[in-house]
């Protein structure tokens, strides 16, 4: 009878040693987890904030304003003379406009 008994109060002990193992080790990763969140959400408020940027310096680069500058400055072009515009016709302004996006 004692036998038994210090054989199940053993058992008892080891079972209750092993749901605070198997707690403590969930525990651990709960807390991980949260951390692998955190810096998942830190990572997206950067990255939101980098688009945020880049939409505002493409809305910039393409502003006409700067296109102008850009190709008169660097570029050395000019408005053409009037003898370097060509008129095209009806049938080529739709064949071009085709290409052109």
């Amino acid at each position: 009878m004692k036998r038994r008994f210090v054989a199940l109060w053993i058992a008892a002990i080891c079972a209750a040693a092993l749901a605070f193992v198997a707690h403590l080790a969930l525990r651990f990763e709960t807390v991980r987890l949260g951390y692998d969140v955190d810096l998942a959400r830190q990572e997206q408020r950067r990255l939101v904030e980098q688009e945020r940027l880049l939409a505002i310096e493409a809305a910039t680069l393409r502003a006409p304003d700067r296109v102008e500058a850009v190709a008169r400055g660097r570029l050395g072009m000019d408005l053409p003379s009037p003898d370097r515009v060509v008129t095209l016709g009806a049938r080529a302004r739709r064949a071009a406009a085709g290409r052109m996006r």
